[in-house]
């Protein structure tokens, strides 16, 4: 059976660097050539391939950054080989500027280096349609409880950076965003929650959600500092 590819250039963004004999060579591939370079650099072309068909018939378009082992009805789920998101250059093969009304990241932002955060939240912004939000989780360095503080603090499970909810509300705005804080200790350590809702994005590890007796404080488990930025 041919592939209408003519069909689908005109729709979606399909790179000349891969094709459907380089689909079906990673699909089919033997296990020596599967733990080459060659084949997970193919594999990753043809995740993105696919991921881009996907796309282009996809109303609403919701997008997860970071997502591991998440699964949420109706988003795409993107990891680092899919969409390295310091990388100007993979956010445009995947994404049109103005094209994605919503996207999610639960505890990836401080994973990257405060130079790399900048670049990343900046992308978010420019590949967002006007009045799309960026719903984003990371743990909060107003939360002072020992245990938290270990979990937390960067070097610890490859942390670079601990925010706050005055830090990580400068780095929204300075890329354009309008921040709402949903979750978050302030600087006195007091807690504070509003509502929100999951269909603008679930975060797991929340006032809301979850239940790790290690980090039991109160009627609080683990927290994360939790805002809502909206592209103007």
């Amino acid at each position: 059976m041919k592939l209408a590819i003519g069909n689908w250039q005109s729709a979606i963004k399909i790179k000349p660097e891969f094709t459907p004999k380089t689909m079906v060579l990673t699909k089919y591939a033997p296990e020596t050539l599967k733990r080459s370079g060659l084949y997970k650099e193919l594999s990753r072309k043809r995740r993105r391939w696919n991921l881009r068909k996907q796309l282009s018939v996809a109303n609403p378009v919701r997008v997860v950054l970071g997502a591991g082992q998440t699964s949420f009805p109706g988003w795409f789920h993107t990891d680092r080989e899919l969409l390295d998101v310091t990388s100007p250059a993979d956010w445009s093969a995947l994404f049109e500027p103005d094209s994605i009304d919503s996207v999610l990241s639960e505890h990836m932002l401080e994973h990257l280096t405060e130079d790399e955060a900048r670049v990343a939240v900046t992308e978010c912004y420019r590949y967002l349609k006007p009045g799309g939000l960026f719903r984003v989780a990371v743990p909060d360095g107003y939360r002072r409880d020992p245990a938290y503080v270990r979990e937390a603090s960067p070097p610890n499970d490859g942390h670079k950076v601990l925010y706050n909810i005055d830090t990580l509300s400068a780095l929204l705005q300075s890329a354009g965003f309008t921040t709402t804080p949903l979750e978050y200790f302030d600087a006195q350590e007091q807690f504070h929650a509003q509502p929100w809702t999951i269909e603008d994005g679930v975060i797991q590890r929340s006032a809301r959600f979850d239940t790790q007796r290690d980090f039991e404080r109160g009627d609080l488990f683990y927290t994360s500092l939790i805002v809502d930025a909206r592209k103007q």
